[in-house]
């Protein structure tokens, strides 16, 4: 795996014969677990026979869906309607990118970044959360949500408080030594134009993600914002509807078997397992659920209220009191 770039991501070490957008630089003391490669040539699909493992419900107008997946001997194939392909090789160690104009490297990204990585860790055995996390104390906090729920909008809003995030998106889980360890992902935080506003001020404070996509993003690493090792989990909190009434921050703990319901709801990637992969999953979550703290936290709905309601959130981890409305 020879690559002239070196990064880290998701405790992953990583090469790439380009320039990755995003990624946080590193050079490793061991081989690199995954080297990224830009395609040359035309060729496209992947060698030996290949079963379709998903079809995305999600269609274009033309009835095209947005993703298509196979799996076969060579490895696995992912093919997106706007042409981007990755080709990920049976053991998970090397990706294969493509991609046509007037998309860009950085849109390719995006993907990469996402689904792609998230399922190269599924293929080596690492839980995934679909989840942004920040530190609190000593120990990450995750937040899990429906879409839309707020995750990397609370992340960003923890972000401008001063706390280091480990994830906006996608955030590993390794058991080491009886304890869940959260990994940081990568050095960005996305949010959407009116988030980037309510947060900074004006969405033009925030560049955007690519040419071709109106998402924001927060450079982590220039703010020293980024929290680039491993933490125990301390916490999880499940983001709730936002009550427009409501103007602080209730918190709830949810007993062990809806906590591992939740759980088993907010993994990354998960409509691509297998059985197997299914069975390591369900295994453990039902230890994180009996270990970790998880609890339903309600916000009002008034954006500007969330930077207090962060910090009252902080009080009540640090203090570890029972959940009650703050």
């Amino acid at each position: 795996m020879n690559g002239r770039f070196h990064y880290t991501a998701c405790g992953l070490a990583i090469t790439s014969d380009v320039r990755m957008p995003g990624l946080r630089s590193a050079r490793h003391a061991k081989p690199a677990d995954l080297s990224i490669e830009i395609a040359r040539g035309s060729d496209r699909g992947m060698p030996g026979e290949a079963r379709v493992r998903y079809v995305s419900r999600e269609r274009h107008e033309d009835g095209t869906p947005q993703l298509t997946v196979w799996t076969g001997s060579g490895g696995h194939r992912f093919l997106y309607r706007d042409g981007t392909e990755f080709l990920i090789n049976e053991h998970a160690t090397r990706v294969v990118v493509r991609w046509v104009d007037p998309l860009t490297l950085e849109d390719a990204v995006v993907y990469l970044l996402g689904p792609v990585l998230g399922f190269v860790m599924r293929l080596r055995g690492i839980v995934p959360f679909h989840a942004s996390a920040v530190m609190i104390g000593s120990g990450a906090v995750a937040f899990v949500g429906e879409a839309g729920a707020g995750k990397s909008t609370t992340a960003g809003a923890f972000a401008a408080l001063g706390y280091r995030v480990l994830s906006d998106d996608l955030l590993p889980l390794v058991e080491k030594d009886g304890r869940a360890l959260a990994h940081p992902s990568y050095p960005r935080l996305t949010v959407w134009p009116d988030s980037a506003a309510a947060l900074f001020g004006s969405e033009d404070k925030l560049p955007a993600l690519t040419p071709t996509y109106d998402k924001r993003y927060l450079d982590l690493q220039s703010g020293q914002q980024f929290q680039d090792s491993p933490l125990p989990l301390n916490a999880i909190y499940v983001l709730g509807s936002r009550e427009r009434a409501l103007t602080g921050v209730t918190v709830r703990s949810q007993r062990p078997q809806a906590a591992l319901m939740c759980l088993v709801k907010n993994t990354y990637g998960n409509y691509l397992l297998d059985g197997t992969m299914r069975a390591m999953e369900f295994d453990v979550l039902s230890r994180i659920a009996q270990d970790v703290p998880v609890r339903l936290v309600t916000f009002g709905d008034d954006i500007d209220q969330l930077f207090t309601n962060c910090q009252r959130l902080v009080e009540k981890q640090l203090m570890e009191a029972t959940p009650e409305s703050l």
